[in-house]
C-alpha cells in the first residue's frame, strides 16, 4: 500500500491562552515563524470570558531558557511580571510536627557526578546537613541572598535559579511579546463549533462572532475545560487519585507588612494534616495557599488551617 503523503504544516491554531497558550504560541514563533523567514503562521484564540487561573507562580530553572529562546529580555520580564529569583523549595515539618525543614536547592551537588556523596557525607552527618555538605545555596536562601551579581549577564547565574512570578501578569506580558515581536496573531472570541474533515481531524473552528478559522494543526491549551481533546475528541480524563491524593487547593494574595520586607529567594513548602502551604514571595506580595486531599479534609478545615498559617 502506497504510503499516504503527510500535510505540510504551514498554520496552526492554539485554543486557550494563559500561560499555556503563550508560552506554546511563544516557543512555536520563535523557532518556526514569519519573521524568522518561516511560512509557518500562528494564531492564538482566547476566550473573553475565562479568567487566567493564577495560582502557577512558580517555575523551574527551564523557564530561562524558554524566555531567552523566545527573544525576551530578562529585565523586562522581571520588571513587567512582579518577578523575583527561586533558587528551591524549603519544606517545613514534612519530618515531624516540630519546625524541622530541608532544601531541595537547584543547583546540583559537587561532583555528584564522580563520588559517592552520601556515603562521604556520612563520616560529618552530625555535624552538617546532607544539602549543606554539598551544595552552597541552603546557606545562600537562609542569608536571603540572590543567586547571581548585579554584573552576571542575563539568563547567566553563579548559582542555579527559577522564578517567582505573577501568573496574570505573566500571561499579560507573553501576549504583548507574542503578538508585537514574533507575529502571533491573536483572535478574542469564544469557540461555538468544531468541524471536522472526512478523516474525524479537525479542520476549523467556529465563533461566537461566525467567524470560521481553519489550521492545518490545533493545539488544546484550554486547561480543565479540555475543549478540544475532551469535548470534542471525548478523550477521558485520566484520574490518579488513588496515588496522587492531593486534589483541591485554596489559594490567596497575601501583602507584605511593609514595603521593603525582605523577599524570601525559595518557594516555602509547609506539611499540613492533609496536605502542604506553598508559600512564594513576589516583588510586591506573597502568593501562599493550601493543596489538599478533599478525602482527608473538609474546605473548612484547610481553610482554617490555611488561616492558622498566616496567623
Amino acid at each position: 500500500m502506497e504510503r499516504a503523503k503527510q500535510k505540510t504544516i504551514t498554520n496552526i491554531v492554539i485554543v486557550g491562552g494563559g500561560t499555556a497558550g503563550w508560552l506554546t504560541a511563544g516557543t512555536l514563533a520563535a523557532a518556526h515563524g514569519q519573521d524568522r523567514g518561516r511560512q509557518l503562521s500562528i494564531t492564538l484564540v482566547e476566550s473573553p470570558n475565562v479568567k487566567i487561573l493564577g495560582v502557577g507562580e512558580g517555575t523551574w530553572p527551564s523557564m530561562r531558557d524558554t524566555l531567552k529562546n523566545m527573544g525576551i529580555a530578562e529585565a523586562d520580564f522581571i520588571r513587567e511580571c512582579d518577578a523575583s529569583f527561586k533558587q528551591g523549595s524549603k519544606f517545613v515539618s514534612w519530618k515531624t510536627t516540630a519546625q524541622e525543614s530541608y532544601y531541595h536547592p537547584f543547583t546540583l551537588p559537587e561532583a555528584w557526578g564522580q563520588t559517592n556523596l552520601a556515603r562521604a557525607w556520612q563520616e560529618v552527618r552530625g555535624q552538617v546537613s546532607f544539602a549543606d555538605a554539598v551544595c552552597a545555596q541552603g546557606q545562600i536562601c537562609d542569608q536571603g541572598l540572590a543567586p547571581k551579581e548585579i554584573i552576571t549577564p542575563e539568563y547567566a547565574y553563579v548559582l542555579n535559579y527559577g522564578y517567582h512570578l505573577d501568573a496574570a501578569k505573566f500571561a499579560r506580558f507573553l501576549k504583548d511579546h507574542c503578538c508585537s515581536k514574533l507575529g502571533v496573531n491573536y483572535i478574542s472570541a469564544d469557540i461555538t463549533a468544531i468541524e471536522s474533515d472526512e478523516h474525524g481531524y479537525i479542520s476549523a473552528l467556529k465563533t461566537q462572532s461566525a467567524e470560521r478559522i481553519e489550521a492545518d494543526l490545533f493545539i488544546d491549551c484550554t486547561g480543565f475545560a479540555s475543549l478540544l481533546l475532551g469535548e470534542h475528541f471525548q478523550v477521558p480524563f485520566i484520574n490518579k487519585k488513588d496515588i496522587l491524593f492531593n486534589d483541591t487547593a485554596l489559594a490567596v494574595q497575601v501583602a507584605y507588612p511593609q514595603h521593603n520586607s525582605p523577599i524570601a529567594c525559595y518557594t516555602q513548602s509547609t506539611a499540613q494534616s492533609a496536605g502542604w502551604i506553598w508559600d512564594r514571595g513576589l516583588q510586591s506580595r506573597r502568593g501562599v495557599g493550601y493543596v489538599y486531599a478533599s478525602d482527608f479534609q473538609s474546605e473548612s478545615g484547610a481553610e482554617q488551617e490555611l488561616l492558622n498559617y498566616l496567623g
